[in-house]
C-alpha cells in the first residue's frame, strides 16, 4: 500500500497499468468527440462541462473532486452507448494572476533577486490562514471555506509559493510577467488530467484572455450582443472596491469575503453645538457632526443621546469646505470612495480623537424630540462596523436601553467616564407601538428576559430577535408627521426626507471584511461602471423558467438557486486592470472574470476547429480570428442568417454549425455549490438571454467542498494534495476510487487516505483472483446455472446492475460504488462459499467478471480497460462496451437468500449457546440443558405461518393500514379490535397478559410495514421456508460445522417428537415465519 514504506508493489502495478492504458486510449483517439449529421435523439448524445479552473497554480484534490462528478457521469453515458463530449478549458481572466505577478515584482524590489527574507519580515508578513468570513444569507449555501479562500495557502510570500511548485529561483523571476503563468500552468494541468484518466477531447482545450484571439473575438461578440439587447448598461453604483488595485473587487478577485455585498446605511448628521471644546478648537468656523450609521432611520424620533466607544480611535475628517464628520478611519475611507471627502478617495483627518474626547459633546440631531442630546460612553460598540458612532433609541433598541440603564444605575460608571448627571436622559421617548410589546418594546423585552447589563450579549441578541422584525412588520408610529402609520410603509419615506433635507446621507460599507488578492482591505466605492442587468424582471422570469425545467439533482441546490435569483441584482462586468478581453466599445475596461465565463460552453462545440490541440493561438486552424465576426457567431449560436459576406469556406461554416446544433443544449454542468451565488446563476441568465429556449441548459449538479482525512485542506499544515501528488502517492485508480467514495451530497465530503490505500489492496487482489480463476478456467463447473446458489448469484448480479445504473443516472457515485463494486463483490464471495465441492459455474463467473468490469469502469476506467483487454481478451475498449444486460431482479429470491443467510447466523449463535449452556442459570443453580460438543446433529424447526394472537394482530394491522398514506389507525383503535377478537375466542380475561406480548410485536410489524409495504403484514413469507432450508442443507452443514442437519415443521407433532427431551426448547423459543429455531442433539 502507498502508506507502507516497505512495499509499493501493488500501487506501482496500478501505475504501470495506467501508463499502458493511457497509450491505448491516445493511440486510438477513444475520447475524441465527433458530431453527426442527423440530430441526436433523446439519450444519444451527452455534453457535460466543468467550470474551467483558474491557472495560478497546480490542480489539487479539490478540483479533482468536483471534476470527478462530471467525469464519472460522462463515462457512464459513454459506456451505455451515448456520443459524449467532455471538453476542458483553462481560465486566466481577472486579477489573481496579475496580483501574484505584481506581488513577485514587489518582493524582488524589496528583498532582491532572489529575495532574502529576514525573520523580522516573516513576523510582519505572517497571516493566519483563516476560513472565509463570507456571510451566509438565509437559504444560501455556506461551506467551511469559500472557494477563493480555499485557494490561499499558509505561505506568505509569493516567492515561497512559487518555490513550493518546484520552481528554481531563476525560473521564478520570469513569473513577474503575468503571461508567463498562462504558458506554464495549463500544459501541466493537461498532463495531470491525462494521467488521472479524464475522458476528455483535448482538441477543444483553450485558455481565456486576449492571448487566445479566437476566444477574445467570442467574448467581444457576446458583450456586444448583450449591450444591444439592453442587458449591459452604464450606471453609478456602490460596489466592493480594492483601493490598492484601483478597481472593483469581484468574488474571484478576493482572498477572503467571497459573496459579501455592500451594506447600505443612513448616516445621521448629529451636529456638535458650539462652542467647541479645546480638543476641537481647530475646527471653529466649520460645521462639525458626529456621523452615526443606522439601518433604522424611522426610529430617530426616539433619540435620547449618542454613544461612543471610550477607548475607540476616531478622527475629524474633512468632508467638504464647510463640513467635518467625526467617525472612525475605516468609515472615512469608505466615505472617501463615495464622494464624501474634500480630496476624492483620500480621507483628510484634521484632528485625531478618542472616544473620551467625545463624551459630553452637546448635539443637535435630526428628528430628536430633545433639542440637545449628549454623547455618552457605551462599552460594546464595534469599530469595524458602521462609523463607531451610534444613535441611542432606548425605547426600541435593547442594547441602548441596557447601556442607559447601566449609566443611570451605576454612579461609579458615570464617574469613571466623567459623565455629568444632566447628560443622562431621565425619560425614554416612546415612538413605536408593537403588538405584545407596547410602546416601550426594549424595556419590556429586557425585563421579560431578566437582562442585567449591556454585556449580556446572548440575551440582548435574543431580545433584538424578538422585537426588531415584529417592530418593522407590525409596528405603528406614535410620533411625528406619520402618527398611526405602519413602520414598514413610512421607513423609506423618512429615509428620503432625511437625505433631501441634508440631515443625512447614504453610506455603504462591505457587510463583512473583504481582502483582495493584492492584500488590501476592500471598501465600498461609488463607481461608474458597465453592469449586467441581472435581476431585471423579464430576464429574471426567463431564468426562473429555465431553472424550473432543469435537473438539479437535489432540492437543496434548487433552493440555493431560487434564493440567489431572489436577491441577485446588477453585476459590474468591467474592470480596469488584470488579464482578459477588452470591453469592445470602451477599451479602457476589461471584461471581468465572472462575465467572460458564462457562455463558453458553446465555444467548446467549435473550439477544435480553431485550436486542434493548440490551446493558445490556434496555429493549425484553417480560419483566422479576423474571420470570426459577429455575423458568424450569430449564425452559429443564435439562429442568425447565413453570413453571406464571410470568406470562411462554406463546408467549414457548415461543419461548425453542425457541431453546435448537435451538441447543444448542455446536458450537465458540475460545480461546487459556492458558485451558485454567482457563476452558475450568471450561466443561466446568459443562456436565456442569448439562446433559443431549446438550447437552454438541462442540468446542474452541485457538490460540497472536500476535506482530507476529516480535516480542511490546508497547505500550511501539510493536509493538502495536488492532483499530481495524489496520483503519485495512491495511483490515479485509487484516487478516483476514493473521490467516488468521498461523498455524494452538497455537504462537505471527505477524501480518506486509508480508503485510497484500501482500494490499492482490494483492486490488486481482485486482479490476482481473476488471473488465478482464468488460469484454472477448465476446473469451473460447466453447463447452465442450475443450483440454488447459482440462481441467487445470478439474481444478485441483476440487482447490482439495476441499482448501479440508477445511481449513475442520479449522479450518486458513492452509491454506484457501493452497489456496483462492494455489494457485487460480497455477492461473489458468498457465492464462492455457497458452492462447496460442486464448484462455481463457469458462465456465471465469466458474466461476473464482465459485469464488474463494466460497472466499475466510469470510476476506475484504467483498471477496467486493462481487465477488459488483457484478462478477459475482449474486443474494442471497455469505455464504449455498453451497459450490461440484466433480467428483472427476483426480489422474492433475494428475500429467501437473506432468510437463509440470517438463519445460518442464528443457528451458529444457538449452537454456541446450547454448547455452553446458560451461564447465568448455572450460577443460580438452575438446571441447564446442555449437550456434548461432539457427534451433534441439528434439528431446525420452521413455522411458516403466524397463528394465535400474532395472526390476530396481523389481520387487524392489515385492515388498519392505509397503503396510500403509509399510515396506521391509532393504537387505541387497534387494541380495541384485538380485545373484541379475544373476547370471541374466550381469552378476554388474559387480555392484559397478551397485550404485553402484543405491543412489541405490533410496533415491530408497523415499523416494518411503513418501511417495506403491506407485504410485511402477511401471515406467511412469500417463499417456502422449508424448501429454502432443505435445498441448502449442505451449505448449512458447512457453515454451522455439523455432519448432519434435518429440517422439520414445528406444526407437525411427529416432527416435534423427534426433538425428544429437547422439545421444551421449542416452547421457550418458538419458531415464527422468518425466524426458525434450531436444536442440537446427539446423533
Amino acid at each position: 500500500m502507498a502508506s507502507d514504506s516497505k512495499s509499493f508493489v501493488r500501487r506501482d502495478r496500478l501505475l504501470e497499468i495506467e501508463v499502458a492504458v493511457r497509450k491505448w486510449w491516445e493511440d486510438e483517439g477513444v475520447f475524441l468527440a465527433e458530431s453527426r449529421k442527423d440530430p441526436p435523439k433523446t439519450g444519444e448524445k451527452f455534453f457535460a462541462t466543468f467550470p474551467f479552473p483558474y491557472m495560478n497554480g497546480y490542480l489539487h484534490i479539490g478540483h479533482a473532486f468536483s471534476l470527478s462528478k462530471v467525469d464519472f457521469a460522462s463515462a457512464y453515458h459513454r459506456l451505455r452507448g451515448a456520443n459524449v463530449l467532455l471538453p476542458f478549458g483553462f481560465h486566466c481572466t481577472g486579477m489573481p494572476i496579475k496580483a501574484s505577478a505584481d506581488k513577485l515584482s514587489r518582493e524582488i524590489q524589496r528583498f532582491g533577486n532572489p529575495p532574502v527574507f529576514t525573520a523580522e519580515d516573516d513576523v510582519k508578513q505572517a497571516v493566519e490562514e483563516e476560513e472565509s468570513d463570507t456571510p451566509a444569507l438565509p437559504g444560501q449555501f455556506k461551506g467551511k471555506k469559500s472557494k477563493v479562500s480555499a485557494k490561499a495557502g499558509g505561505q506568505v510570500y509569493q516567492w515561497e509559493i512559487m518555490r513550493s511548485f518546484g520552481l528554481t529561483d531563476s525560473e521564478i523571476a520570469k513569473f513577474q510577467d503575468p503571461y508567463e503563468w498562462l504558458y506554464f500552468f495549463p500544459p501541466l494541468a493537461v498532463e495531470d488530467l491525462r494521467a488521472y484518466g479524464l475522458g476528455c477531447d483535448w482538441r477543444r482545450s483553450f485558455v481565456t484572455t486576449d492571448v487566445n484571439p479566437f476566444f477574445d473575438k467570442f467574448v467581444r461578440w457576446q458583450m456586444r450582443k448583450l449591450k444591444s439587447m439592453g442587458k449591459i448598461v452604464k450606471d453609478r453604483r456602490y460596489t466592493i472596491y480594492s483601493p490598492l488595485d484601483g478597481q472593483p473587487c469581484a468574488d474571484h478577485d478576493r482572498a477572503t469575503g467571497e459573496g459579501v455585498q455592500p451594506q447600505e446605511y443612513t448616516l445621521i448628521k448629529m451636529e456638535v453645538v458650539q462652542p467647541f471644546p479645546l480638543k476641537l478648537g481647530s475646527l471653529e468656523g466649520k460645521r462639525v457632526f458626529l456621523a452615526a450609521a443606522t439601518l433604522r432611520p424611522e426610529t430617530m424620533y426616539g433619540q435620547t443621546n449618542a454613544w461612543v466607544l471610550p477607548d475607540g480611535k476616531y478622527g475629524a475628517y474633512e468632508i467638504s469646505e464647510t463640513d467635518v464628520f467625526i467617525l472612525t478611519e475605516r468609515a472615512a475611507l469608505n466615505l472617501a470612495y463615495q464622494n464624501f471627502s474634500k480630496i476624492p478617495q483620500k480621507p483628510s483627518c484634521l484632528v485625531e480623537l478618542t472616544g473620551y474626547d467625545l463624551i459630553g459633546l452637546p448635539l443637535r440631531s435630526p428628528l430628536a424630540v430633545n433639542e440637545i442630546i449628549y454623547a455618552l460612553p457605551m462599552l460594546t460598540i464595534l469599530t469595524n462596523k458602521g462609523t463607531g458612532i451610534v444613535t441611542s433609541v432606548p425605547s426600541d433598541a435593547p442594547d441602548d436601553y441596557m447601556a442607559l440603564h447601566d449609566l443611570s444605575a451605576k454612579p461609579a460608571l458615570r464617574a469613571k467616564y466623567g459623565v455629568k448627571d444632566e447628560w443622562v436622559p431621565s425619560e425614554i421617548v416612546p415612538i413605536i407601538n408593537i403588538p405584545e410589546f407596547g410602546d416601550k418594546a426594549a424595556e419590556k423585552v429586557c425585563l421579560d428576559l431578566k437582562i442585567k447589563s449591556q454585556n449580556d450579549k446572548d440575551k440582548l441578541a435574543e431580545a433584538k430577535r424578538l422585537t426588531y422584525l415584529k417592530g418593522f412588520t407590525e409596528g405603528t408610529m406614535l410620533i411625528g408627521e406619520f402618527v398611526g402609520r405602519k413602520v414598514q410603509e413610512i421607513k423609506p419615506i423618512i429615509k428620503t426626507k432625511l437625505i433631501e433635507s441634508g440631515d443625512a446621507i447614504l453610506y455603504s460599507e462591505p457587510e463583512k471584511p473583504v481582502m483582495s488578492r493584492s492584500g488590501d482591505e476592500c471598501v465600498v466605492a461609488l463607481t461608474d461602471q458597465w453592469y449586467l442587468t441581472y435581476g431585471e424582471s423579464e430576464w429574471r422570469k426567463m431564468a426562473e423558467d429555465c431553472l424550473s425545467k432543469m435537473n438539479l439533482y437535489s432540492e437543496e441546490t434548487r433552493h440555493g438557486f431560487e434564493h440567489t435569483l431572489s436577491w441577485l441584482n446588477q453585476w459590474a462586468c468591467s474592470r480596469s486592470f488584470g488579464l482578459g478581453t477588452r470591453i469592445p466599445w470602451d477599451e479602457q475596461f476589461l471584461v471581468e472574470s465572472l462575465s467572460d465565463s458564462t457562455l463558453y460552453m458553446a465555444y467548446y462545440t467549435v473550439a477544435h476547429i480553431f485550436h486542434d490541440g493548440d490551446m493558445y493561438k490556434g496555429s493549425k486552424s484553417l480560419i483566422s480570428p479576423q474571420q470570426m465576426n459577429d455575423d458568424v457567431w450569430e449564425y452559429l449560436f443564435c439562429d442568425g442568417q447565413y453570413p453571406k459576406s464571410s470568406d470562411i469556406p462554406a463546408d467549414v461554416l457548415s461543419k461548425m454549425k453542425q457541431e453546435f446544433d448537435y451538441w447543444y443544449p448542455l446536458d450537465l454542468r458540475v460545480s461546487g455549490k459556492d458558485l451558485i451565488q454567482n457563476h452558475l446563476t450568471f450561466f443561466i441568465y446568459n443562456h436565456t438571454a442569448l439562446m433559443a429556449s431549446r438550447n437552454w441548459p438541462r442540468g446542474i449538479r452541485c457538490n460540497g467542498h472536500i476535506m482530507l482525512n476529516s480535516e480542511k485542506m490546508s497547505k500550511s499544515t501539510g493536509n493538502f494534495r495536488t492532483l499530481k501528488q495524489a496520483i503519485e502517492e495512491f495511483s490515479a485508480t485509487a484516487t478516483r476510487f476514493s473521490l467516488a467514495d468521498a461523498g455524494d451530497g452538497v455537504d462537505d465530503a471527505n477524501f480518506v487516505f486509508e480508503t485510497a490505500n484500501a482500494a490499492i489492496l482490494r483492486l490488486t487482489k481482485e486482479l490476482t483472483w481473476m488471473e488465478e480463476v482464468l488460469a484454472a478456467e477448465s476446473s469451473l463447473r460447466t453447463g447452465p446455472p442450475s443450483t440454488y446458489a447459482d440462481k441467487v448469484f445470478e439474481n444478485d448480479m441483476n440487482i447490482a446492475i439495476r441499482l448501479t445504473e440508477k445511481a449513475y443516472k442520479d449522479c450518486l457515485f458513492r452509491e454506484a460504488l457501493k452497489n456496483g463494486f462492494y455489494d457485487l463483490q460480497a455477492a461473489r464471495d458468498e457465492y464462492r462459499l455457497s458452492c462447496g465441492t460442486g464448484g462455481m459455474n463457469h458462465d456465471l463467473i465469466m458474466t461476473f467478471m464482465d459485469v464488474q468490469t463494466r460497472l466499475i469502469e466510469p470510476i476506475c476506467p484504467q483498471f477496467a480497460e486493462y481487465v477488459w483487454r488483457k484478462l478477459l481478451k475482449k474486443e474494442g475498449c471497455v469505455v464504449k462496451a455498453g451497459w450490461p444486460a440484466s433480467n428483472e431482479p427476483d426480489l422474492v429470491l433475494k428475500g429467501a437468500n437473506k432468510y437463509l443467510q440470517d438463519s445460518i447466523v442464528l443457528m451458529r449463535k444457538l449452537l454456541q449457546k446450547q454448547l455452553l449452556g446458560s451461564k447465568k442459570a448455572a450460577k443460580k443453580g438452575a438446571q441447564v440443558t446442555a449437550v456434548a460438543d461432539s457427534n451433534l446433529k441439528g434439528l431446525v424447526y420452521v413455522n411458516e405461518q403466524f397463528d394465535g394472537w400474532r395472526a390476530h394482530c396481523l389481520q387487524i394491522l392489515q385492515s388498519k393500514f392505509d397503503q396510500q398514506t403509509n399510515c396506521f389507525a391509532p393504537d387505541a383503535e387497534i387494541l380495541a379490535e384485538l380485545r373484541e377478537i379475544l373476547q370471541k375466542d374466550g381469552q378476554a380475561e388474559n387480555f392484559k397478559q397478551i397485550q404485553k406480548l402484543c405491543m412489541p410485536f405490533l410496533k415491530f410489524k408497523k415499523d416494518e410495514a411503513i418501511a417495506i409495504g403491506s407485504q410485511a403484514l402477511n401471515l406467511k413469507l412469500p417463499f417456502g421456508e422449508m424448501e429454502v432450508l432443505k435445498s441448502n442443507v449442505d451449505l448449512i452443514k458447512r457453515q454451522v460445522g455439523l455432519e448432519e442437519v434435518e429440517i422439520y415443521s414445528a406444526s407437525d407433532p411427529n416432527d416435534v417428537g423427534k426433538a425428544g427431551p429437547y422439545a421444551s426448547l421449542l416452547t421457550q423459543n418458538p419458531p415464527s415465519p422468518g425466524s426458525p429455531t434450531a436444536i442440537f442433539v446427539n446423533r
